[in-house]
Order: structure tokens, then C-alpha cells, then sequence
């Protein structure tokens, strides 16, 4: 334990000072400039720092605590929260192995994540209406949760009215009944490497699947031009931000040439944005640029913490009653319990602390996989929770793939990705995330910069 003599980095904003020194509080314990058992400052010496009021001082602890970030010991003083067992838990099921496979947040012991989850449902167990977060509730969320699943959105440049908003049981629930309510038997249109849980949902439900090529900028105009004649397929799922699996984004001028053409055959758009909150600055959503035809997917589990599996869906207002009779088809009612939390989280910033933490963690990680590999040619974007690897043609990407489990290390396999059967193009996908430490992920990638050749390849080849 140590007394440290914090003094907050308060930001410019609209917020009121309280809540600013809990923004930077939960900001300085995810750099690490704060541990778990870290002495706070006390009530007075922070007012004195900051030139506020005691009650301010007093207001923002007592957030804090809320949020799990602290706790107060009467007598002695508040202290930075943090998990008492490192080893107690991991997002990893075989912990023998370095898992570079999911696509999983960074989790780490004492997080920010863990932290306010822990604290939350603390919180949940005391209240009074407990028994009202017991039963089951509307179909589409109630008008509190679809009013923060606008808010939530709009993080991302989509703008949505409550009316607009379908609470789901996470982003692959929305993609589900968005298939299963608009797709008919002509099919989908989809990028012809793409999130293996489109393609899963496809499969179940019987629909055909449409691969349209792709670049280094995602879906190619032209390509997709041809796609929706010769399919005629009315239905298009893509993800212009943060590209599962190549990381890409679409530039705003390929946006809108993939809403022209959409608008032209009368194709609806499905856009995935459950990885778009990890890019700070990604162009418009193409929600915002077509909201009449689009339907845009998103989610707190990539952003905050995968077990929070809620989701919302902003779809034209008069889909609405009708994506609800789909979600009754399902799941009949949401968790209320989660996504009371989630409701919470986005209304008093937590959801946002913990997105700003994980874009943190993503980038270290990133770091960390530009120097251990060095020389070997990958896409990624600075916030991705993994990289795409283009495979030298003189070896085989399954063949790296075995000899890393061999080692004990798992990586995620193309054709996991490939809308096109027997066409995975020679290449890999290295989660940065999985792994339950910095230095786990570092001798992970070590074993795979071992095993990969040295010769020069380009970083994007999508078909061999």
C-alpha cells in the first residue's frame, strides 16, 4: 500500500467537475499511473489540488466508489480498487495455451471493466426494485434502454431516436433477426472475407451467401454493382469500420458509392458496428448516410465487457414493431438485469471510460505487435484488438497455424472468414487481445515470428 499525491488532468468539457474527476481518476488507473491499494489523496488535500469545494471532492469519490473504482475505509482513507487474485479468473478456456485466436477486449486483472462490473451488480443486489429487474420485459427493451441505446450509438456517428432502437441480446442476436426478418430466399450480399457469425447466422437460417470482393478499403463498388444484378439479392452485410478480419475502414468517398449503388438495385444494408467504437475518428457510418435503408448493429460487449451481452439495433422507425416480434421469436425478453447495467454505464459514463481503456490497451498492444514483428508484413489498424497476416506463398498458412499449436500457441485460421467455400485466401488472423497479460502476448507472437519465413510479401492479397 502507498499514499500517492494524485492530482487529476481534468479535461475540457461540458460535464460538471465531479464527474471530470472521475473521467480522469478512471483514465489515470488504466495507464497504470494508479494501483490497485494506491492511498488516494484525502477529501480536502484533492479539493485544495483542484480548487474545489469539499462536497465536490466528496460527490466524485462517492461516484467513483459507485463505479467500483474505489473503496472507502472509514478511518483510514480511500484506496484505488483492484481484483485480490490475479490468477483467479481468465478470458481464456484452455489457460495452458496462449490463445491469439477471438477476437476478445483486452482483460486484465483489476481492469477498469472488472472493476465497475463487480460494483455494479453489488449495487443491482441492493436495490429495492430488484424484483422488478426479476421478471421478464419488453420485447425491444424498454424506453429508458432504447433511449441509452441511442445515446450509446450515437458514439459512433449514428443518430437515432429511441423509437429507432431495438434492445438485443448482443450484436450477433441483431444480426439473427435482421437475416431472418429481411432476407428471403435470393440470399445475402457479403464481403468475401467477413465476421464468421453473419456466416453462421446465414447457414442456420438457410439463406445463401453472395461473396462480393473486397480491398484494402473494403467492399469494391464495382464488384458489388455486379453482385446485386446477378444475385439479386436485396439484402448486403458488411462492416465499413474496423473490418473483422483485416481491421480495415472505409474512406468516406467508397461510403458513399456503396450507398449509391445499394439505393440503385433497392438493397437494404446491414452494417456492423459492434468493433466501430475501438476507432476514435472513423468516417460517417453508412446509417448516416443512408438511415432510410440501413440497419446498423451495435454493441457493448466488444467496447466494455464481453459477458454484458447487449446489443442495440437502429432500424427506419416503422421496422421497429417488427424487429420486436423477431426478438420475441428468440429470446422473447432480454436480460433485464444486463441491460439495466448496460443502461447505467451509458448514462453515467462508465461504457465510455472503459471504451477510452480498451482503445488504450488495443494500441499498447499493437505496439507491442509492431516490434516482436518486425519485417513481417500485416494490416491493422492502431486501436485493433488483432492483425490480418498475408502468409508468404511459399508456405501454407495452416501449416504456421499447426506448428504454433504445437507450441501451445492458437491462432485464428482464414477460412473461418471466407464467405467463399474453398477459396481462404493464404493467410492468418493474430488476436492481440485474448491474451491475459502483455508479456503472454509477447511470448506468443515471439513463437510465431520464429516460425514465420522472412521473405517480403504484400500485406494485402485477399485470394491466392
Amino acid at each position: 500500500m502507498r499514499s500517492h499525491t494524485w492530482k487529476p488532468r481534468l479535461r475540457r468539457s461540458s460535464a460538471p467537475l465531479y464527474a471530470a474527476i472521475v473521467d480522469a481518476l478512471a483514465a489515470d488507473i488504466s495507464a497504470g499511473k494508479l494501483r490497485g491499494g494506491d492511498r488516494l489523496p484525502t477529501h480536502r488535500d484533492l479539493a485544495n489540488a483542484v480548487g474545489a469545494s469539499l462536497g465536490t471532492i466528496t460527490r466524485a469519490y462517492a461516484e467513483a466508489e459507485r463505479r467500483g473504482l474505489v473503496r472507502s475505509q472509514v478511518g483510514s482513507g480511500t484506496f484505488v480498487n483492484g481484483l485480490m487474485d490475479g490468477d483467479a479468473y481468465s478470458p481464456m478456456l484452455d489457460r495452458s495455451r496462449i490463445d491469439l485466436g477471438p477476437t476478445a477486449a483486452p482483460i486484465l486483472s483489476g481492469d477498469l471493466g472488472h472493476c465497475a462490473l463487480t460494483a455494479a451488480l453489488a449495487n443491482l443486489s441492493s436495490r429495492a426494485d430488484l424484483g422488478a429487474l426479476s421478471g421478464y420485459q419488453s420485447h425491444g427493451g424498454t424506453a429508458a434502454q432504447r433511449a441509452a441505446g441511442a445515446r450509446w450509438l450515437g458514439t459512433t456517428g449514428v443518430v437515432a431516436s429511441p423509437e429507432e432502437i431495438t434492445v438485443c441480446s448482443g450484436a450477433q442476436h441483431a444480426t439473427a433477426i435482421l437475416l431472418s426478418t429481411l432476407a428471403t430466399t435470393t440470399g445475402v450480399l457479403v464481403e468475401e472475407l467477413t465476421y464468421p457469425g453473419a456466416l453462421s447466422a446465414a447457414q442456420w437460417l438457410r439463406l445463401p451467401t453472395h461473396p462480393v470482393e473486397i480491398d484494402e478499403a473494403g467492399l469494391v463498388p464495382e464488384a458489388l454493382a455486379q453482385a446485386c444484378r446477378s444475385s439479386r439479392a436485396k439484402v448486403l452485410y458488411c462492416t465499413p469500420t474496423n473490418h473483422n478480419p483485416t481491421t480495415s475502414i472505409m474512406p468516406i468517398e467508397r461510403r458513399r458509392a456503396i450507398v449509391a449503388i445499394c439505393r440503385e438495385y433497392g438493397v437494404t444494408i446491414l452494417e456492423n458496428g459492434a468493433l466501430a467504437p475501438l476507432v476514435a475518428d472513423a468516417p460517417p457510418p453508412l446509417a448516416a448516410l443512408a438511415p432510410e435503408t440501413t440497419y446498423y448493429i451495435g454493441s457493448l460487449s466488444k467496447a466494455t465487457v464481453p459477458a454484458l451481452r447487449v446489443g442495440f439495433l437502429r432500424s427506419p422507425t416503422e421496422a421497429r414493431h417488427l424487429l420486436e416480434s423477431a426478438a420475441a421469436a428468440t429470446v422473447w425478453s432480454g436480460s433485464p438485469l444486463l441491460a439495466e447495467i448496460a443502461t447505467q454505464w451509458i448514462n453515467d459514463g462508465t461504457a465510455a471510460a472503459i471504451r477510452d481503456a480498451r482503445r488504450r490497451e488495443a494500441a499498447a498492444r499493437q505496439t507491442i505487435a509492431a516490434a516482436m514483428l518486425k519485417g513481417t508484413p500485416y494490416l491493422a489498424h492502431p486501436t485493433a484488438y488483432f492483425l490480418w497476416m498475408r502468409i508468404p506463398e511459399h508456405r501454407r498458412a495452416m501449416e504456421v497455424i499447426e506448428q504454433a499449436a504445437a507450441q501451445n500457441v492458437l491462432l485464428g485460421p482464414a477460412h473461418l472468414f471466407a464467405a467463399r467455400a474453398g477459396s481462404a485466401p493464404n493467410a492468418l488472423r493474430v488476436s492481440l487481445g485474448a491474451a491475459k497479460s502483455c508479456n503472454e502476448l509477447e511470448r506468443g507472437l515471439s513463437i510465431l515470428a520464429k516460425l514465420l519465413d522472412g521473405s517480403p510479401t504484400s500485406p494485402w492479397s485477399v485470394m491466392p
